[in-house]
């Protein structure tokens, strides 16, 4: 596995859970700050960061058997840097609003963070929530001069009473600590660099989760996944890896092969259930199976796909772990397509999913080949009676040995109610190519470049 540029823990499980730390060495001085995030596009300031507030509240916040799943925030000190409580603590409430800013803004689908607070403050007030929402603990074995490891500030949460199964605890360290996740006995997400990426990665991590999406080539890790606090404050965007709010039933891998564990993030239950439709960084129209192609058994026919003109498909062949073969997301198969040259070829999803005349939707693949051939995107826009009115192509692609993803944008055309999306071979070549992770986003965000989320 390759490494994080800061220090990582993931949470491992199989019928237990099991913690697999990756950690840089440690940083010598922590900042209570952090860096905000930026991207796929800025954050509001904190004056204007939406305030999530309480939605449970306990008068005894270790005793939350009786509550619904929900994040209890802790402010962690100790004697070596003393408690700084009344400094912070209005920070660390922003911080938690712009992670649950960040899980509601990563798709069109209204979602929130379920968080705990405590009697005794008047919530109306930003400061009484900020009181209420964060807890002060003494980490009464803090390591005075170095770094605290995540089991001795577990360990000292679960002694004093913050260690129920109903809790995930996102702790802010005002020592020099780990940004990790770790359970045993409490599952608890730390970090000494404040700021929302790195909070809400680590709780994400308590949800059985690892790193990012893994190319097949070396089986690499690549950490546009998980959020982070460098560039990064979305969930999975491309809803092809853990996060899939549209289809919370939908089960996606959530390590590398040929581990066979998966979930859904959506289905987190400290996360509110998701609901559609508000606005939103990605706002893809497609089913799971339409995107991953993830199909029963190798050398079978992927549902969801149709072919017609020159060629057929298959779903991917096993090979080895170190070429481009059975994988592109952790374990799923692809789809090959095999070109034949007498004629174009087509491979078509099935449905056509629904549009809206004159908004503009960008429909998004990834290919490879281990040879070379070109292909083009298409969007075909139908009207209710299922006429063809227009089709936008993409322009020719020469396709190579690496993953690359293309897109398309176009304005459905008047009339226009539902499109295919295809991907074409010109006439007079053969060669096979493999496909994967296709995306159709519905551009209403008008956040980004062209209203749609960036290529990758």
């Amino acid at each position: 596995m390759s490494l994080r540029p800061r220090r990582v823990a993931a949470v491992m499980a199989t019928t237990a859970l099991v913690i697999s730390m990756m950690a840089n060495p440690a940083h010598a001085v922590f900042d209570p700050i952090g860096t905000e995030p930026t991207g796929p596009y800025a954050q509001p300031v904190d004056a204007n960061v939406p305030k999530r507030g309480c939605t449970t509240t306990l008068s005894d916040p270790t005793n939350a058997s009786s509550s619904i799943p929900a994040v209890q925030v802790i402010y962690a000190w100790h004697d070596g840097n003393g408690n700084n409580y009344a400094a912070f603590v209005e920070r660390i409430a922003k911080i938690v609003d712009r992670m649950d800013w960040s899980v509601d803004e990563s798709t069109n689908y209204d979602q929130h963070i379920n968080l705990s607070c405590r009697t005794g403050y008047n919530t109306s007030t930003y400061a009484g929530y900020a009181q209420a929402l964060v807890i002060p603990e003494k980490i009464e074995n803090g390591v005075i001069g170095g770094e605290t490891p995540p089991d001795v500030i577990a360990d000292d949460l679960g002694a004093a009473g913050y260690d129920n199964a109903n809790r995930r605890y996102v702790v802010f360290e005002d020592f020099d600590g780990t940004g990790t996740a770790h359970c045993g006995p409490v599952c608890v997400g730390t970090a000494d660099e404040w700021d929302s990426g790195t909070l809400l990665h680590e709780l994400i991590h308590l949800h059985e989760v690892d790193h990012a999406k893994v190319t097949e080539a070396g089986i690499d890790e690549i950490s546009d996944v998980m959020t982070s606090q460098y560039n990064d404050w979305q969930l999975d965007a491309d809803f092809n890896n853990y996060y899939d709010p549209s289809e919370p039933a939908a089960m996606l891998y959530t390590s590398k092969y040929p581990d066979p564990r998966k979930l859904n993030v959506a289905g987190y239950s400290v996360f509110t259930t998701p609901t559609c439709c508000d606005v939103g960084y990605s706002n893809d129209l497609l089913t799971a199976q339409e995107r991953t192609i993830e199909a029963e058994a190798p050398y079978g026919y992927p549902s969801s796909f149709t072919v017609s003109g020159g060629g057929w498909m298959q779903v991917t062949p096993p090979g080895p772990d170190n070429q481009v073969s059975a994988r592109y997301y952790d374990g799923r198969r692809s789809l090959t397509m095999n070109v034949q040259s007498y004629a174009d070829g087509f491979v078509s999803l099935t449905r056509r999913p629904p549009v809206t005349a004159g908004q503009r939707y960008k429909f998004f693949a990834r290919a490879t080949t281990g040879t070379s051939g070109n292909v083009r995107l298409r969007m075909s826009w139908y009207n209710s009676s299922g006429t063809l009115l227009s089709s936008t192509d993409s322009s020719l692609i020469a396709l190579n040995s690496g993953w690359q993803e293309y897109s398309v944008s176009g304005l459905a055309p008047t009339g226009a109610t539902t499109v295919q999306l295809s991907v074409m071979t010109p006439s007079g070549q053969t060669f096979a190519y493999l496909l994967d992770s296709l995306q159709l986003n519905h551009c209403n965000n008008g956040k980004t470049t062209d209203g749609c989320r960036l290529d990758a």
